[in-house]
């Protein structure tokens, strides 16, 4: 209740405070300021002489020799911009806001042709796909982030949103993509491998409870879910690949903001005369909404974002960036009422920090890599009944990559990215589990281990990206060889294809194959001495798709695709729990002594069609997928797996207004997920789940539905800015159901909820 007063007064006091805006001393003398600067995206080199247009104003400007162009006297408003030059894809960038707080400052990358021409091309388009992917390919700003309704701010509730991500449960970030694990998604930042981004995360996944990443240090994010090219390793299904913003080179700036994700700050600005800054630090104070969000305790927790980049040349560019999450949480007194998660503690630290040196030359550019991941992590759950520990985790890892790619123009029409890498693994894993017989009605041994790894992973790539018949064709082929020092059956090879036909200038057919392997998660290998035996998992990807548009901004996509897996890993002792179906819950993704006998597949379609905003107006999101999964583990018999939830359908409709004013909604429906059901009856003689074994994942919860509104409404003094929203969470107030458990005080089946209806508001004061 106090946090709905807070936001509903920030709403209306900010609402107040536009109806005498106007009267303010030189509001009257607007200076919105864009400048930017455009590269050749395959060598990063200035693009001179490219034509940037101010749609709507017709307002035109060229870059200098260092690819820079500078607009100013404009309004406070959203813009785009059309970029043309000879030898260039022509390209429309959205979603240009401007603030009174300071200049705005882009980084724009356009595309060059596979053949000479002098004639300019005109036609600009409003979405961004880099040659060397085909297909299965999602491109977002830091304002189609923002923006989203029910999203937060937060970059992976956004993403939960696109074609082929299923939904895992309100109250967490997990990214599933078409059927596999939330540990099958690779995350980059600025060519940095960040293993989480998430508060509370989950060990042995990429998913946690709250992103850490803060969303205003976005400046463009591409996810890819399927097919994606050598470059990208050691991860099965997706690829987040996050481009930081740089800070001011000019002046310094601040941002107050208080929001759902915390009370924080973010202050940027100059290094010497050749770099900038750009730090953040945040807390939470989740302890305000604990009855709305169903949380049965209380997390607390501090992030901290940097990025600092600094030219020590025209050709030599160094970037440094830095995360730091440190989270707690104590289940101790609740009662079973309450808390289905049992009397449990929690204490996280995550640090990650890395350093990317890029040269540039005539024909492309070399990008150097040296980063370092931390983890330090408690988590200690005890028997309510007994007292006693059911389970206990303390975890120190470490891992040192180093990484170097080349990314080299051989030709007009040939493109070569090659590269090598290796990473150092210090892992120091306590894992007690206290042995029992599970709900699944199996026995299942103690584990009782103090395991310390120390190994190292190398890799190598090389893809070729071919643009032939006039850019009618493009072609990518590569390969990759990944070797882990730990396992039995060390190295693997990886070849993958990819093609894109334009049967006309705004149509084309695609398609892509590839086989992925995964090495098996640390915490998987902790568990056991003789979980060195695990293979790699093995995944291979079958997608076609047909992509056309109906005009620049408005894009239609369908794909069809097929996943083929084996060698994922088996708990021996519970012989029905394969691991695709893990990492979507708080605490360890564990596993006991494990073999790679699990096998299956995923097969599905995604159509999507997306409408981006032009200067005011409207745009959207329409997303319908189709899955359909099917597993088996060592006691046989094919099962769906636990992230097929068959249909899903979102919506996202959203009006940006003149006066600052912007409006969204989003709906969002899923089939229920497939569970396997408590038998009430011997779970009451024994006071405690007990599964129907038989019937394993045979039943399905209620279908999800959620429908969410937001509105903002930014406002521009002389040298400040305030953005204000509000978002009504759950409108209808639906009880979706997350799962069932077994109440130990009551003795009955009790459930768990997903977000009840709340609302919940934040302000960003700029300056």
């Amino acid at each position: 209740m106090i946090i709905r007063l807070i936001t509903l007064f920030t709403f209306f006091f900010t609402a107040g405070v536009s109806v005498s805006q106007d009267n303010i001393p030189g509001r009257g003398n607007e200076n919105g300021i864009l400048k930017g600067t455009v590269l050749d995206k395959e060598t990063e080199a200035p693009v001179e002489g490219a034509v940037v247009e101010i749609l709507t104003l017709k307002d035109k400007r060229e870059t200098d020799a260092n690819g820079v162009f500078y607009f100013d006297n404009l309004k406070f408003d959203s813009y785009q911009i059309k970029i043309t030059a000879a030898g260039y894809e022509p390209m429309v960038r959205s979603d240009l806001l401007l603030y009174a707080s300071k200049p705005l400052e882009v980084i724009i990358k356009i595309i060059p042709k596979g053949y000479k021409t002098a004639v300019i091309d005109v036609q600009g388009n409003f979405f961004t796909q880099s040659s060397d992917v085909n297909l299965s390919s999602i491109n977002l700003d830091y304002e189609e982030i923002r923006r989203a309704p029910g999203a937060t701010e937060d970059i992976s509730r956004m993403l939960q949103t696109a074609p082929g991500i299923s939904i895992g449960n309100d109250q967490r970030n997990d990214i599933i993509v078409r059927g596999g694990s939330p540990s099958e998604n690779l995350i980059l930042i600025d060519g940095i491998e960040i293993p989480n981004i998430n508060h509370f995360s989950t060990d042995g996944s990429s998913s946690g409870a709250i992103g850490f990443i803060n969303s205003k240090f976005i400046f463009e994010t591409n996810m890819l879910t399927g097919g994606f090219p050598s470059v990208y390793g050691d991860k099965l299904s997706g690829v987040i690949d996050i481009n930081f913003r740089e800070g001011s080179r000019k002046a310094f700036y601040g941002d107050v903001n208080l929001s759902i994700a915390g009370f924080g700050g973010i202050f940027e600005g100059p290094i010497s005369d050749k770099g900038s800054f750009l730090f953040s630090v945040r807390r939470s104070y989740l302890e305000l909404v604990r009855d709305a969000i169903r949380l049965t305790s209380v997390p607390n927790y501090w992030d901290i974002n940097l990025k600092a980049n600094y030219d020590i040349s025209q050709n030599d560019k160094l970037t440094l960036i830095g995360l730091s999450g440190l989270d707690k949480i104590d289940f101790s007194g609740e009662s079973a009422e309450n808390n289905p998660y049992g009397n449990s503690q929690d204490d996280q630290k995550t640090y990650a920090v890395g350093l990317n040196y890029k040269k540039l030359f005539s024909k492309g550019y070399l990008e150097t890599v040296l980063s370092d991941s931390y983890t330090d992590n408690y988590l200690v759950q005890i028997d309510g009944q007994t007292a006693d520990v059911k389970f206990k985790n303390t975890a120190n890892n470490n891992e040192v990559t180093l990484k170097t790619s080349l990314n080299y123009k051989l030709s007009g029409i040939m493109t070569m990215n090659t590269g090598i890498g290796g990473k150092v693994a210090d892992i120091n894993n306590q894992i007690f589990l206290r042995g029992d017989t599970s709900a699944a009605g199996y026995a299942y041994d103690t584990i009782n281990a103090d395991s310390k790894i120390n190994t190292f992973k190398l890799f190598g790539h090389v893809n070729l990206t071919y643009k032939l018949l006039n850019d009618i064709l493009i072609l990518n082929t590569g390969i990759r060889l990944d070797h882990f020092d730990y396992l039995r059956l060390k190295t693997y090879f990886s070849p993958r294809a990819g093609i894109t036909y334009k049967i006309t200038p705004v149509t084309s057919i695609n398609a892509a194959w590839g086989i992925y392997f995964q090495s098996p998660e640390y915490i998987w290998l902790s568990s056991s001495p003789e979980n060195y035996r695990l293979n790699d998992i093995r995944c291979e990807h079958y997608i076609t798709g047909i992509s056309h548009y109906f005009s620049s901004d408005i894009k239609a996509d369908v794909e069809f695709y097929y996943k083929k897996y084996k060698d994922y890993p088996v708990w021996k002792d519970i012989p029905t729990y394969i691991l695709i179906d893990g990492g979507a819950d708080f605490g360890p993704n564990i596993v006991g002594e494990a073999v790679s006998a699990g096998y299956g597949d995923v097969k599905g379609f995604d159509i999507s069609i997306q409408k981006k905003l032009r200067q005011t107006g409207l745009y959207g999101l329409i997303n319908y997928s189709y899955i359909k999964s099917g597993f088996t583990a060592l006691a046989g018999g094919e099962k769906p797996g636990a992230f097929d939830p068959g249909s899903q359908f979102t919506l996202i409709a959203g009006y940006q207004f003149r006066n600052g004013w912007l409006a969204g909604f989003k709906f969002k429906y899923s089939g229920g997920r497939p569970y396997t059901p408590i038998d009430p009856v011997a779970s009451r003689l024994v006071n405690r789940a007990v599964y129907a074994t038989d019937d394993f994942n045979s039943a399905r919860y209620p279908y999800y539905m959620r429908v969410d509104v937001r509105v903002d409404k930014k406002f521009d003094f002389r040298k400040s800015s305030l953005v204000a929203y509000i978002e009504l969470q759950n409108v209808f107030d639906r009880e979706n159901i997350y799962s069932y458990y077994w109440n130990e005080d009551e003795k009955r089946l009790a459930t768990i909820y997903q977000w009840a209806f709340f609302p919940v508001g934040g302000i960003s004061l700029q300056f």
